[in-house]
């Protein structure tokens, strides 16, 4: 007696098949989007230091700092005397 196979035995390559098919490609929506960097403004003018001047050297504001620890040092230094 031959049996005849049921459609569910049909169906499986054709389940198979489109299984394999839909792993083998990823949709458009999981694929990561590309993303340009932010593009950084130019500062107002108003912002913007000015040109510093032809007598200042880069010593100069390290001068000033000497200046002021020594004027902290003298004023505490009358403190303790008194």
């Amino acid at each position: 007696m031959h049996k005849k196979k049921s459609p569910r035995h049909k169906l499986m390559p054709l389940l198979l098949v489109l299984s394999l098919a839909g792993c083998a490609s990823k949709p458009v929506a999981w694929q990561p989007e590309q993303v340009s960097a932010p593009a950084i403004p130019a500062l107002p003018k108003e912002a913007r230091q000015q040109n510093s001047l032809q007598w200042c050297s880069p010593t100069c504001s390290a001068g000033l700092m000497n200046e002021r620890v020594s004027w902290q040092q003298r004023m505490t230094e009358l403190e303790h005397q008194d």
